[in-house]
């Protein structure tokens, strides 16, 4: 009585173990479950991740203009750096070089042109330095207001650029097996 008493005993032990077994390897194949999940929501949630680099800003000072990224000022040669990126605004930003260029020359010609009226005693040659002062004036302002909003449009060009990065995307592979990560 006491073999068999031992055998249930026994059986009973190697089942609630099988049992325990059991219960392992199911949980095993849950938490692995489980794993998959949430790597699969983490590379779809980073698929949706956008990262926005910090947009150019600028202001006005005396004589020159403030170029401020992340509210850090930066200087014109590193704004000239970040704008080869794109070549839209590159070509907008040259643009407004060259007209602050001639813009500066007009300057120029525009002082020398009253100086000489300032100087020539002859009353006949104050048409001519008049119209040099004037024309040349105009040509300061003409020149300042596109170089400006060639500035701007360059400035706008590079933020709008901006809004379309993201830090990466998950697409099909070309082969047609699994996924790939593009950066």
């Amino acid at each position: 009585m006491q073999d068999i008493f031992c055998y249930f005993s026994c059986a009973r032990i190697a089942s609630n173990q099988l049992h325990l077994l059991y219960s392992m390897i199911k949980a095993t194949k849950t938490i692995m479950k489980m794993k998959k999940l949430f790597i699969l929501c983490v590379l779809l949630g980073f698929s949706q991740l956008k990262m926005e680099a910090q947009e150019i800003k600028t202001r006005n000072g005396f004589l020159k203009y403030h170029f401020y990224q992340n509210d850090k000022k930066i200087s014109k040669n590193n704004l000239t750096d970040l704008l080869k990126k794109d070549m839209v605004a590159f070509n907008h930003w040259e643009r407004a070089n060259t007209f602050h260029t001639l813009s500066w020359i007009a300057l120029a010609s525009e002082i020398g042109f009253a100086t000489w009226g300032i100087i020539d005693k002859n009353p006949k040659n104050d048409t001519t330095a008049n119209i040099g002062v004037y024309g040349s004036f105009a040509a300061v302002l003409v020149f300042s207001i596109v170089s400006n909003a060639q500035r701007k449009k360059a400035i706008k060009a590079y933020n709008r650029g901006l809004k379309k990065s993201s830090v990466f995307t998950i697409k099909p592979s070309k082969t047609g097996f699994g996924l790939v990560m593009q950066f």
